[in-house]
């Protein structure tokens, strides 16, 4: 009886010992999502290209009109370890990189926020964030494009502890999500570099006496448009 069963247990680990030996282990690999900071949006974003490098060495290059073309989900699979980078411009044409270190067997997931910027350091300096009562900053836009042209402006100007937006020669006090996103945009501004665009966006700022120069030339940001749009 006992020989019986030592001989079942032997069976037992000689099968385990087999299908661990038979068994594939998954190779590494990276997964890449892309997306947007508005979680609504379903679009692939507006990339031109995504490089990926090994150790410091141009390792796969993906493309809006080059195969292998940009996807909302690109998988490079079959990895050995390494470091890897992934490069890629966002929506204000700044170059912008994801690091991954890949030391063991698994997926690494890596997001790209298209629309995401680093403008958060030029909040200390925004005029509108540093009004203070009774003033005014006006904003002036100017398009110019092949199209035609366009103009707008608005002001915001500050009573207490509240702000009001004048647009149209209409007045209408502002929450604190529409204050974030118009100070997110005059600090978006600083982050604007010349990209060749035809469509050539001119941004004033004014406070009292200061007043700042802006030029958009991404055909991506659409700042103007993307605040009026989220400010009813």
């Amino acid at each position: 009886m006992k020989t019986k069963m030592r001989f079942k247990t032997i069976i037992s680990i000689l099968a385990l010992f087999i299908f661990a030996s038979c068994k594939k282990e998954t190779p590494a690999s990276i997964k890449i999502k892309l997306g947007f900071e508005n979680k609504e949006n379903k679009e692939i974003p507006n990339l031109y290209f995504i490089c990926v490098y090994k150790n410091d060495k141009i390792f796969k290059k993906y493309s809006r009109f080059e195969k292998p073309y940009i996807e909302k989900e690109i998988i490079i699979d079959s990895l050995s370890n390494g470091n890897y980078k992934i490069v890629y411009s966002n929506f204000l044409k700044q170059t912008l990189e994801k690091k991954v270190i890949v030391k063991e067997n698994k997926i690494y997931n890596v997001s790209i926020v298209y629309d995401y910027s680093d403008y958060k350091k030029f909040i200390k300096n925004s005029y509108v964030k540093n009004l203070k009562n009774n003033e005014k900053v006006e904003f002036l836009f100017e398009s110019n494009s092949c199209m035609g042209s366009f103009k707008g402006n608005i002001s915001i100007t500050k009573k207490g502890n509240q702000y009001f937006i004048e647009r149209n020669g209409i007045v209408k006090e502002l929450n604190k999500k529409e204050i974030d996103l118009i100070i997110k945009m005059e600090c978006e501004l600083n982050l604007l570099q010349d990209s060749g665009c035809t469509t050539s966006d001119h941004y004033i700022v004014k406070c009292r006496e200061l007043k700042k120069d802006f030029f958009d030339t991404t055909c991506s940001w659409y700042g103007w448009m993307n605040m009026n749009k989220e400010i009813n």
